[in-house]
């Protein structure tokens, strides 16, 4: 992604990893920002967090959007240049942000498979959690201080590892989630195509596919949905392919035993508070959860004017509760 010119923009103050997988050690990215330095007093300071793009679009357009212009937000504030929600976490002092790609999205390349699957998403997802908690151990560190959040269909990864992978995390964040418990994914038919195996048909994206999560007038500028679209295609001109959905059946809430935030947009088409109440309340007992709704808000909080707001809510859970400190705005 940043062997040309607009690629290279993207990435513009990220500082960027690979990380080869557990199993196969296919290079994983992993993108942080002002994450090189190891002094271990920042390490006690800043709570780290993983961020997990959704099906489409990879990390750096949709947690690291840079502007051509001046951004203004509902809540009396300007981000200059930008709509970062990496930079928003890492203002607040006590959030260490990190995001990664999944294959064969923005910069992690394809494997032999050149598809997407879900399991092999949880995989990945635990060989970084590994390599961020080693990176941010510390003199006396003991009880896990690493958040995970999923947006859209990364939520439903990120709560498969919620339940594969607990001792990792403390704290777990499902935004936007589109879990649905009266859906069930059909399984992929075993033989396809009359002769031999058929050659997979390459889709690109397209700018109306980038602007489509965008459904409510005035809680984007319309500069600012032409700069995600334009980056978005920039980072991920083809569509990647996505096979053994039925994978996310697994998805139980009641696995889920780690502090947990529902959040989502109270307008969000993809996850309706129908949904997201079925997903709050069946949680596993015994550890904290909280739900919030976001108001005036689809499917992209994180991009629209209430974008502080919505920062504030995951912060303020991610460092509070049991395990957790104490972040004040």
């Amino acid at each position: 992604m940043g062997k040309n010119k607009e690629g290279a923009r993207l990435l513009d103050g990220l500082d960027i990893f690979t990380i080869p997988a557990n199993g196969d050690s296919h290079p994983l990215t992993v993108y942080g920002i002002d994450s090189l330095d190891d002094d271990d007093e920042k390490k006690k300071k800043r709570y780290p967090i993983l961020l997990l793009h959704g099906r489409t679009w990879s990390s750096v357009p949709v947690y690291h959007l840079l502007s051509n212009t001046a951004i203004a937000d509902n809540e009396g504030s300007t981000d200059h240049h930008s709509l970062s929600f990496m930079e928003l976490l890492l203002e607040t002092g006590n959030v260490q942000p990190y995001a990664m790609d999944f294959r064969g999205f923005g910069g992690t390349p394809p494997d032999h498979t050149g598809k997407v699957e879900p399991i092999r998403c949880v995989e990945d997802v635990h060989t970084v959690l590994q390599w961020i908690t080693e990176k941010h151990q510390y003199p006396g560190s003991t009880e896990p201080r690493l958040a995970l959040l999923g947006w859209s269909q990364g939520a439903l990864v990120a709560q498969l590892v919620g339940q594969k992978y607990p001792e990792m995390i403390s704290k777990l964040v499902l935004y936007a989630s589109i879990y649905d418990g009266l859906l069930r994914y059909a399984r992929e038919p075993l033989y396809t195509g009359i002769e031999g195996k058929q050659k997979e048909e390459v889709i690109k994206n397209t700018y109306d596919m980038a602007i489509e999560d965008f459904t409510i007038e005035g809680s984007i500028g319309t500069e600012q949905a032409a700069t995600f679209a334009e980056s978005a295609l920039v980072a991920d001109p083809i569509k990647a392919q996505w096979t053994s959905l039925h994978q996310f059946n697994l998805c139980d809430p009641a696995r889920v035993h780690v502090p947990t935030l529902v959040v989502a947009g109270d307008q969000d088409p993809y996850a309706p508070l129908r949904v997201q109440q079925e997903l709050f309340s069946n949680l596993g007992r015994g550890s904290d959860r909280t739900w919030s709704i976001i108001a005036d808000a689809d499917h992209a909080v994180h991009l629209l004017g209430g974008r502080r707001r919505f920062r504030n809510i995951v912060a303020s859970f991610i460092a509070n509760g049991k395990k957790g400190g104490e972040i004040l705005f």
